[in-house]
């Protein structure tokens, strides 16, 4: 064979042997690539044009990896390429209001959408229309809408949603009608999370099926009722005045026989919500997150009257927010402990324990020996760290907590390191303090 022979079959191009695959291989291997590349397919050859946009459509934004603009045209583009019959698994996009919007969303009316739907809209315009039966036209499983308004043109006639299971609404403007509506036309809802609903004074859901209820910032509640979801589990209030709410919320006419769960986050200790120490007991919280500095004795000493009034907690979590040089760290000086045996909670009911962020300081550490020597049923204290202390370090910490004893044979105090909980502080840090107590 000539030098010039051997060159030319060098050169040759490859035999095509994927495409020779039948559609279903070809479909598996196209739903694996980033929506871009996946996209990119369609102008291999004639035997591709087909494989993509018949798959179904798993379309994701917001990701950082996904490639594409989340603006109102890339939308468009997308779901003009993908065929009419061709349904859509999850769709996630946080985009602007413009000219496209509308166009955009009668499209997504008419697809086919089996799992998620998650639409955000930015703060900077009106907020986007969207009629209650647009919703009704998708086999949703988990909705969430953020900074929109939701009408309801037909209010009369039956709005279903088979199969939803879980519903968030995050600064969406809708009226109290509409979203008892929506909830008593979800035979399955299992999970329902209102934030930012500004409009919403009276609650009263029923559903049989509800088991999971979130509540979150600038819910002005005057009424609550929770008497028609029997099967309620967990209700979770975020920064939310439950000493205004109480006699409404969780009377007992207001709770199914079956008591629940019931997380209560709280804004800093230092608030000027907290100028006022609210005097009444919350018997129902079983679960509670504060946010403490540990700066001084007076903190330290709020916090402790805080736990007695909540007699039935179990759960006590703290993000520990302090900041600052070691020096004023350590500015706390000694703390004398509130009686335990006078916090009903103490006493009976906390068996767990989390510090969060912590950080070794001084009044870290007091008012975790105070909660070590107090709690009776107490199993352990997590304590969550970012430093890189040595094994003598953590011992001497674990000795100073319980140097008064343990109130509780079974409690442990347990010390683990992550990478992620610095992070996790400052967001909590951060959002904690533009929080106001609703």
């Amino acid at each position: 064979m000539s030098s010039s022979e051997t060159a030319g079959s060098m050169e040759a191009p490859a035999e095509d042997r994927i495409s020779l695959l039948p559609d279903c291989l070809l479909g598996t291997i196209v739903s694996l690539l980033p929506i871009k590349e996946a996209a990119r397919t369609t102008q291999l050859c004639r035997r591709w044009q087909s494989i993509w946009p018949s798959l179904p459509l798993d379309l994701d934004l917001n990701a950082d990896k996904s490639g594409i603009p989340c603006t109102g045209r890339s939308i468009s583009r997308i779901l003009s390429s993908h065929r009419p019959g061709a349904h859509i698994r999850s769709f996630s996009a946080r985009t602007r209001v413009d000219e496209t919007t509308a166009g955009w969303l009668q499209a997504l009316a008419h697809k086919r959408i089996d799992g998620s739907l998650l639409l955000g809209f930015a703060f900077d315009g009106a907020r986007q229309l969207l009629p209650l039966d647009l919703l009704a036209t998708w086999s949703l499983r988990c909705l969430f809408l953020h900074r929109c308004r939701l009408v309801d043109p037909r209010p009369r006639a039956p709005l279903t949603l088979n199969h939803l299971d879980s519903l968030t609404l995050d600064d969406v403007k809708i009226s109290e009608t509409s979203l008892h509506r929506i909830i008593a036309g979800c035979p399955v809802l299992r999970r329902l999370c209102l934030s930012r609903v500004r409009s919403l004074r009276h609650l009263v859901p029923c559903s049989r099926t509800l088991v999971d209820v979130h509540l979150a910032l600038h819910v002005p509640l005057d009424k609550i009722s929770f008497r028609d979801t029997p099967n309620i589990d967990n209700i979770v209030l975020l920064c939310v005045d439950v000493w205004r709410l109480y006699p409404n919320i969780m009377a007992e006419a207001g709770l199914p026989s079956k008591l629940p769960t019931v997380h209560l986050t709280l804004p800093m200790l230092d608030s000027p919500s907290f100028a006022v120490m609210p005097r009444s007991s919350i018997p129902i919280v079983t679960t509670l997150i504060l946010h403490m500095k540990f700066s001084d004795c007076d903190e330290l000493s709020k916090a402790a009257g805080m736990l007695s009034l909540f007699p039935s907690l179990q759960d006590l979590r703290i993000w520990c927010l302090s900041s600052g040089s070691k020096d004023k760290l350590d500015a706390c000086g000694p703390w004398p402990p509130a009686v335990a045996t006078t916090i009903i909670c103490l006493h009976n009911h906390l068996k767990h324990v989390r510090l969060l962020g912590y950080c070794g300081t001084r009044g870290e550490k007091q008012f975790a020996r105070f909660l070590m020597a107090g709690a009776k049923a107490l199993t352990g204290i997590q304590i969550i760290h970012a430093t890189n202390w040595s094994h003598q370090s953590i011992n001497n910490q674990r000795d100073f907590i319980c140097s008064r004893g343990k109130g509780s044979s079974k409690a442990q105090v347990i010390f683990r390191r992550s990478k992620t909980i610095d992070k996790n502080r400052r967001k909590a840090d951060s959002f904690i303090r533009q929080v106001p107590f609703v």
